[in-house]
C-alpha cells in the first residue's frame, strides 16, 4: 500500500541521517505518494486507504508512547560539580545544561558570542527555577573553536572565573559543539576545513588546555559523537583531514565523527599508560538523529520549506509524525550524555562508545590504536601544541598553526554556529 511505501521512505532517515541527504526527487516522491494514498477512495478503494492510514497512526503513535522518558540525574545528585559544556546555548548541549543544572551542578556554558551566551544562561537559569529551589549557578564563556587563538586563551579565562566563584576544578568536560554537512569546503581562520576543526582539532586542543583543572580525584570527559563515523569505513584518511585531496559534506563529518571516537580511546589509553586512568575516564557517544535536525542538514531549509509549504497538511502531518519514530526530540537526544555527565549511575565505563544510555560495539575499524596514535601525533603538529600527561600542563608554542593555505573567512550569520548543531 501506498502509506506503507511513504513510512518505509521515512525509516530510512534512520541512514541518511548519518551519512545521506534526501534528495529533491525523493521529496517529490513522497508528496507523489502519499497524495496517491489519500486518493485511494476516488478509486473504489477508501476503505482500504483509511484503514492503511489509521493502521500507520496506530504504529506511530505506538512506537513514540513506548519511548523511555529523557533522563534526568536525582535532584542534589550533582551538588558540588562543575560540567562545562562547549556549545551549551542551543541544542543537546543546552539541554544538558538545564537536567544537570537542575541536579545541582555549577555549569559552564561556551558560545561564540557573549550575546548567545547571555540568553542561553538565561534559559537555563529560568528551567532549573521552575525545577528546584535555590539560585542556580549557571556562567558563560566565549569560546570559538574555528580559531585556536580563541580556543588557547580560553584556559586562562576560565580560570579567572572560577577563581571568582572560589572553584578549583572541572568535574566534566562536556565537548558537544559541532558542526554537520557544510555543503561546501570552509577553511577557518587558522586555514583548516572547518568541520574537522570544530568538531576534532578545537576540542582537543581545548582539552589540552584544561587538563590541569580536571579534578584529581575523579573527572570525565565525554566527546560527542555520532554513528555517522561509520561512514569513513575505510578508517581514518590521515592524509586527508582537511580535505586536502578531496572534500564531501558527509564524508568529510564522518571523519570528523570517527576523530572524536580515537580521541576519546587514546585519550583514555595514555591516561591508563601514565597511571592517571585512576581518576581520568573518556568517553564517547552517539545521541541519536534529532528530529530537528532533518530539515536544516539532511535537506536543507529552501527545500524543507518548500515541502512544508506545497505539501498538503494530511501529508505534512503523516511525515512528520512518521520522523517521529526514526528520530529523537532534543530532550530524547540529550540523554545519553546527560547520563554519563552524571556518571552513568556509577558504572561509566573507560574509553567506551554509548547509545542510549548503553555501551555499544564499535566497527573494527573505529578501534585502531595506530590511527588513534597518528591523529593524537597529527592534532598536536596541527594544533601547535604538545598535549602529554605527567606535566603540569599541555604546551602552547607561539605558532597557532602549521597550515599553510591561507584562510578563508565568512560571515558568521552566513554560518552554521558550533552551538547550533544537534547531532
Amino acid at each position: 500500500m501506498k502509506l506503507v511505501k511513504i513510512l518505509l521512505l521515512v525509516s530510512q532517515l534512520t541512514f541518511f541521517s548519518d551519512g545521506w541527504a534526501f534528495r529533491k526527487a525523493r521529496i517529490k516522491k513522497i508528496t507523489s505518494l502519499a497524495r496517491k494514498s489519500l486518493m485511494i477512495g476516488a478509486a473504489g478503494g477508501f476503505v482500504l486507504g483509511t484503514a492503511a492510514a489509521t493502521g500507520a497512526a496506530l504504529v506511530i503513535n505506538e512506537q513514540i508512547n513506548n519511548r523511555p522518558p529523557p533522563y534526568e540525574p536525582p535532584f542534589n545528585s550533582l551538588n558540588d560539580k562543575l560540567v562545562l559544556i562547549t556549545g551549551g546555548t542551543s541544542g543537546l548541549g543546552l539541554e544538558s545544561a538545564k537536567r544537570l543544572g537542575a541536579a545541582g551542578a555549577t555549569i559552564v556554558l561556551t558560545s561564540r558570542s557573549s550575546q548567545k551566551g547571555v540568553e542561553g544562561v538565561e534559559e537555563v537559569r529560568k528551567y532549573i527555577k521552575s525545577k528546584v529551589s535555590g539560585e542556580p549557578k549557571v556562567y558563560s564563556l566565549t569560546l570559538d573553536l574555528d580559531d585556536l587563538s580563541s580556543v588557547k586563551a580560553f584556559p586562562d579565562s576560565f580560570g579567572l572565573l572560577i577563581g571568582s566563584l572560589g572553584l578549583k576544578q572541572i568535574d566534566v568536560l562536556l565537548n558537544n559543539a559541532g558542526v554537520m554537512a557544510i555543503p561546501t569546503r570552509e577553511l577557518t581562520v587558522d586555514g583548516y576545513e572547518r568541520t574537522f576543526q570544530s568538531n576534532h582539532l578545537g576540542h582537543f586542543v581545548l582539552t589540552a588546555g584544561l587538563f590541569p583543572y580536571l579534578n584529581r580525584d575523579r573527572a570525565t570527559v565525554i566527546n560527542v559523537s555520532s554513528e555517522a563515523y561509520q561512514i569513513a569505513r575505510g578508517g581514518l584518511d590521515i592524509t586527508n583531514l582537511n580535505g586536502e585531496a578531496s572534500y564531501g559534506a558527509w564524508t568529510s563529518y564522518g571523519q570528523s565523527k570517527l576523530a572524536n571516537i580515537l580521541f576519546t580511546q587514546e585519550l583514555q589509553r595514555r591516561a591508563i599508560v601514565s597511571g592517571d586512568s585512576s581518576w581520568l575516564t573518556a568517553v564517547t557517544l552517539h545521541p541519536g538523529a534529532v528530529s530537528t535536525d532533518l530539515g536544516r542538514y539532511l535537506i536543507g531549509e529552501e527545500l524543507w520549506r518548500e515541502f512544508k509549504q506545497n505539501a498538503p497538511a494530511p501529508i505534512e502531518s503523516l511525515v512528520r509524525n512518521a520522523l517521529s519514530v526514526v528520530t529523537k526530540t532534543v530532550q530524547e537526544g540529550a540523554s545519553t550524555q546527560v547520563y554519563l555527565a552524571a556518571g552513568a549511575e556509577g558504572d561509566l565505563q573507560p574509553g567506551a562508545f554509548y547509545e542510549d544510555c548503553k555501551v555499544k560495539s564499535l566497527q573494527t575499524f573505529a578501534t585502531s590504536t595506530v590511527d588513534a596514535r597518528k591523529l593524537w601525533e597529527k592534532s598536536e603538529e596541527l594544533g601547535g601544541i604538545s598535549f602529554t600527561f605527567g606535566t603540569p600542563s599541555a604546551t602552547f608554542p607561539n605558532s597557532a598553526s602549521t597550515n599553510p593555505e591561507e584562510s578563508q573567512e565568512s560571515d558568521d550569520d552566513d554560518k552554521m554556529e558550533e552551538d547550533d548543531v544537534e547531532y
